[in-house]
């Protein structure tokens, strides 16, 4: 019976120290996370709430937006990535797939696509009527009309005879303003007419295939999808601002979020450290236990 005693007064210290070591530990590991807020009594906000990481999480939410932008995810990176085949082809092949001009412009504008393609139309009459106008046309069919009855003059001397460069010149300035009084009124609008079932055509065609065949196409894009990324890529990436999307992430994640983000990934580890708690505590209690029986 004694000896019975003597190894329960030798057992209880290290047992009791274990229980100690992995209580403590378990402690610790938890006000890393607990509580998630702060804890008030009154107007007395009670010591270690909240827990370590929810307490620092701004901080802990800078840190790792740094260290993304800065060692995980660099601008060199983002552009390896933009101009990778993977990407290149995904961009390539949406662009190719989307659907013909009228439809994909109604889903990006809604009704205002209509009206948008009304004065696309209206502008581009006005100005090919402009360019005309601008041109000396009185000029030009004297230029051009004095050629062909010259032309003509030497197939046939009695049409030479009566169409000739006076008689070309007597009537170029006239039909020069029927043609201007024309384009203003009937001309312009027959002008419209013709554009607008142009214009229909291409509407009705994929986007893809609008300025030609798909295997056309298809080169033609990579090549300028690629130009664009690699004149521009510097200043695509840094408009990604990763630093401040990850910080904003984490900062906005709720404290319970965080803590099973991190024991995804840590959670071994961590009840590693709460069983490490039990063996220095039995150690510890052992060692004592033989210091108080020895000495």
């Amino acid at each position: 019976m004694d000896t019975f005693l003597k190894i329960l007064v030798l057992l209880s210290g290290p047992v009791v120290g274990a229980a100690i070591g992995i209580l403590t530990n378990y402690i610790a590991v938890k006000m890393l996370f607990r509580p998630y807020r702060e804890v008030h009594i009154g107007k007395w906000r009670l010591p270690f709430t909240p827990g370590i990481i929810p307490r620092r999480q701004p901080a802990l939410a800078a840190a790792l937006g740094r260290m993304v932008s800065e060692k995980l995810v660099r601008e060199e990176d983002l552009k390896r990535a933009l101009l990778s085949d993977e990407l290149t082809a995904t961009v390539v092949n949406s662009i190719l797939s989307l659907p013909p001009a009228r439809e994909s412009g109604k889903m990006l504008a809604g009704y205002h696509y209509d009206v948008a393609r009304d004065k696309l139309l209206t502008m581009l009459v006005d100005k090919i009527v402009v360019g005309i106008e601008g041109l000396d046309l009185t000029d030009i069919l004297k230029k051009e009309g004095a050629g062909i009855a010259a032309s003509l003059g030497q197939k046939n001397a009695l049409i030479g005879m009566f169409l000739n460069e006076s008689t070309i010149a007597s009537f170029a300035a006239p039909l020069s303003d029927r043609i201007l009084s024309y384009l203003e009124g009937d001309g312009k609008l027959k002008l419209r007419d013709l554009l607008d079932q142009e214009i229909s055509k291409l509407e009705g065609k994929p986007l893809g295939e609008m300025f030609g065949k798909r295997d056309t196409m298809e080169p033609l894009l990579t090549s300028v999808y690629r130009r664009l990324v690699s004149d521009h890529a510097d200043s695509i990436a840094a408009r990604f601002h990763i630093a401040d999307i990850v910080e904003k992430r984490v900062r906005a994640m709720p404290p319970e979020d965080l803590e099973r983000l991190i024991l995804s990934v840590m959670k071994k580890e961590l009840n590693d450290v709460i069983r490490l708690g039990a063996v220095i505590g039995f150690i510890m209690g052992l060692i004592t236990t033989l210091t108080n029986n020895l000495l």
